[in-house]
C-alpha cells in the first residue's frame, strides 16, 4: 500500500467519483434523497469499519484485526503513538499526517489522531482515520473509512529482493486483489460538521452530528503483493507481532513504496 500521505493527497479525487451516501438512522425511501443534505448521491447499503473475520492465503500466514503503519512508532521512543490502540497524540505527527487532506487539515480542537487498516470480512478491508479532542483517543471529533471490497488471494510469487532502498523485506508474497467500494462517515460534533463541509467543497453537504453515512464509490481495481510474517526475528524494532508487507506499486518485485504495518495490539 502506497504511504499514508499519498493516500491522503488521493482523497481529492476520489471524492469526484463517490456515488453515494446515506444516514443509517432513515428508512431507505428518505436516505437516498437527504445523504448530507445533497439529493445527487446514490445510496449504499453498508460501508463496515469495524474488525471482523480473517483473510486467508496470504503468503504466509492468515491476515485479521488491525494493522498499521503507525503502529511502529508506538516503539520509538518519545513518537507518541500507543502500542494498544494506535492512539498517535503527537501534534507534529498528527500535523504531517493530517496536511495531505485536500487541504482541511485537523478539525479544530484535534489532540489524538488514529489512522490504520482492518480486515472488515473474509473478503474485504477498510483504512480507517478519526480524530479526537483528547490525547487519549476517547472523545471522537469525526472519524471516516475507505471500504475496499472483493479482497483475493491469487498466484504465490518467489525471488523477490529482500533488500529494498535499505529495507528488509521477505523472499516470497501473494498477489492480492481488491477495489474501492464505498465510504463510511460520522461528525460526532459541530466540528467534525465543519470539517466535512471542507473535506468536501461542497456547500450542499451539510451532516448531522451523531449520524453514520454510508457512501458507494466507484473505484478500480487494485493489484498489489503482500506478505504476512511475524516479527520475532525483528523484536529490537518492532517489539515482536506480526508483521504486513503491502505494495500496490509491485509488478514483479518489491518496490521503494512497499509499506512495512504492524497488527495494531500484538
Amino acid at each position: 500500500m502506497k504511504k499514508i500521505v499519498f493516500w491522503l493527497a488521493f482523497i481529492v479525487g476520489i471524492i469526484a467519483v463517490i456515488g453515494a451516501c446515506s444516514k443509517s438512522e432513515e428508512d431507505s425511501s428518505t436516505a437516498a434523497t437527504s445523504c448530507m443534505g445533497t439529493s445527487t448521491l446514490r445510496e449504499a447499503s453498508s460501508c463496515s469499519g469495524t474488525p471482523s473475520g480473517s483473510i486467508t492465503g496470504i503468503d504466509n500466514t492468515t491476515l485479521s484485526g488491525v494493522f498499521s503503519t503507525m503502529h511502529a512508532y508506538s516503539h520509538t521512543a518519545g513518537m507518541g503513538v500507543d502500542d494498544s490502540t494506535d492512539c498517535i497524540d503527537n501534534a507534529t505527527l498528527i500535523t504531517a499526517f493530517s496536511s495531505g487532506l485536500g487541504g482541511s487539515g485537523s478539525p479544530t480542537g484535534t489532540n489524538g489522531l488514529i489512522i490504520n487498516y482492518a480486515v472488515t470480512s473474509s473478503s474485504s478491508i477498510a483504512q480507517r482515520y478519526a480524530f479526537y479532542s483528547d490525547t487519549s483517543c476517547t472523545s471522537e471529533i469525526l472519524a471516516f473509512h475507505w471500504g475496499f471490497k472483493d479482497f483475493a488471494v491469487g498466484d504465490s510469487v518467489t525471488g523477490l529482493s529482500t533488500t529494498v532502498d535499505g529495507k528488509t523485506y521477505s523472499s516470497t508474497a501473494s498477489k492480492v486483489s481488491y477495489q474501492q467500494n464505498c465510504l463510511g462517515a460520522k461528525a460526532s460534533n459541530d466540528a467534525g460538521v465543519t470539517w466535512f463541509k471542507t473535506f468536501f467543497s461542497n456547500s450542499n453537504v451539510n451532516p448531522t452530528v451523531g449520524t453514520s453515512y454510508s457512501c458507494a464509490v466507484d473505484g478500480s481495481t487494485t493489484n498489489a503483493f503482500m506478505h504476512v510474517d511475524n516479527a520475532s526475528d525483528m523484536s529490537s524494532v518492532y517489539g515482536g507481532g506480526r508483521v504486513v508487507y503491502w505494495d500496490d506499486e509491485a509488478t514483479s518485485d518489491w518496490t521503494t513504496n512497499t509499506d512495512t504495518l504492524l497488527v495494531v495490539g500484538d
